[in-house]
C-alpha cells in the first residue's frame, strides 16, 4: 500500500500541475529529443529507441519509450527529423509527436551552429477514478478517463567543433508554468555542454554537463564518460539530489551502438524501488547528405 501512495501523492492535481517532462540517462546521445538544432549534425541518418522503466519495485512507476530519428537533407539546407514519445506514469499516459528541422550554418571548415524547431502535439490521457483526493469535492478534480490533444512546440540553437558540442533550448514554449494544466507541461529549458578530450591513440574522455529547468524547480547532471577505440565506453552521471547513473555501451558494428544505463536512487524513494533500467539501441544509416556533412560530434565519438 505504501508504493500505491507514494506514487498516489506524485500525480494529484496542483501537483501535476507542476511536473516534469521525462527523464532519461542517455541524453548525451539524443539532444535532438529537447532541442531541435541538433537535428541532422551528421551525414549519417541517426536512429535512436530507448525504452526506461524508473523506480523499479514502485506501482504505476514511470515508465518511457521514444524513436527519435533524424539526418541531414541538402534540399532543405539542414536537418529533418522525428520524435515519438510515450511516457507513462501512474495513471497518466502522455504521447508526444513532434517534427524536428534544424538549418546549420557552417562558421569554419570544423564547425557549425544551427537554429532549430520543432512542431507537433501532446496526446495526455488520465483516469481520473483511480485517483483519491484530500478533499472530495475539489472543482479541479478529474473525476473519470480524460483525454485531450495540445499543440507542442519548440526551439533551441546548438554550437559543434570536432571536440565541443554546446546547446541552449526550450520545450512547450507557449505554456508558462501559470499557464499549465493537468494535459499542458510547463515551458521547460536546457542547457548543456560536452567536450571530448583524447588520451592517446586508443582513449577518449568526455565530461559533459546538463541543466533542466520547469520554471518551479531545477536539476543538474553532471556526466563523465571513457571510449576505448571508439567501440566500448563506460560512463558515470551525479544527479544533483536525485541518483546516481552507471552506463556502459558497445559498438557491435561500426553503424550500431548498444547501450545500458542504471540509476541508484539517492533520494527518499530509494526505500521503495531498487533503481531504474534503461536500454539504447542507436544505428548510424545511410543519409541524404551528398557531401560529408559530419564534424565528429562528441554525441557519436
Amino acid at each position: 500500500m505504501k508504493k500505491k501512495y507514494l506514487l498516489l501523492l506524485l500525480f494529484l492535481p496542483g501537483v501535476a500541475l507542476a511536473q516534469n517532462d521525462f527523464q532519461f540517462s542517455h541524453y548525451m546521445y539524443n539532444e535532438t529529443v529537447f532541442n531541435p538544432a541538433a537535428t541532422g549534425n551528421s551525414d549519417k541518418m541517426i536512429a535512436s529507441l530507448i525504452a526506461r522503466q524508473q523506480w523499479l519495485g514502485v506501482d504505476n512507476a514511470p515508465s518511457t519509450q521514444f524513436l527519435n530519428v533524424h539526418t541531414f537533407v541538402d534540399q532543405l539546407k539542414g536537418g529533418a527529423g522525428l520524435t515519438i514519445l510515450n511516457d507513462k506514469v501512474g495513471f497518466e499516459n502522455t504521447l508526444n509527436v513532434k517534427l524536428n528541422y534544424a538549418y546549420h550554418t557552417k562558421i569554419s571548415e570544423t564547425s557549425t551552429l544551427s537554429g532549430g524547431l520543432s512542431a507537433g502535439f501532446v496526446n495526455k490521457r488520465l483516469d481520473g477514478s483511480k485517483l483519491v483526493y484530500e478533499q472530495g469535492n475539489d472543482p479541479k478534480a478529474v473525476l473519470g478517463n480524460t483525454s485531450a490533444f495540445v499543440p507542442d512546440f519548440g526551439l533551441g540553437l546548438e554550437f559543434n567543433t570536432a571536440k565541443l558540442t554546446a546547446g541552449v533550448s526550450s520545450t512547450h514554449i507557449t505554456k508558462s508554468l501559470s499557464g499549465a494544466t493537468e494535459f499542458a507541461n510547463p515551458r521547460h529549458s536546457f542547457l548543456y555542454a560536452k567536450y571530448k578530450i583524447n588520451i592517446g591513440a586508443d582513449y577518449a574522455v568526455i565530461p559533459a554537463v546538463l541543466m533542466k529547468s520547469s520554471g518551479f524547480i531545477r536539476q543538474y547532471e553532471l556526466n563523465a564518460t571513457v571510449v576505448y577505440k571508439e567501440k566500448i565506453r563506460a560512463g558515470i552521471t551525479y544527479r544533483f539530489k536525485e541518483s546516481i547513473v552507471g552506463l556502459v555501451g558497445v559498438n557491435i558494428q561500426d553503424w550500431i551502438l548498444i547501450g545500458y544505463s542504471y540509476d541508484y536512487n539517492a533520494m527518499p524513494v530509494k526505500t521503495y524501488s531498487s533503481g531504474s533500467h534503461e536500454i539504447m539501441i542507436q544505428a548510424r544509416l545511410k543519409g541524404f547528405a551528398s557531401e560529408k556533412h559530419d564534424y565528429k560530434s562528441p554525441r557519436f565519438f
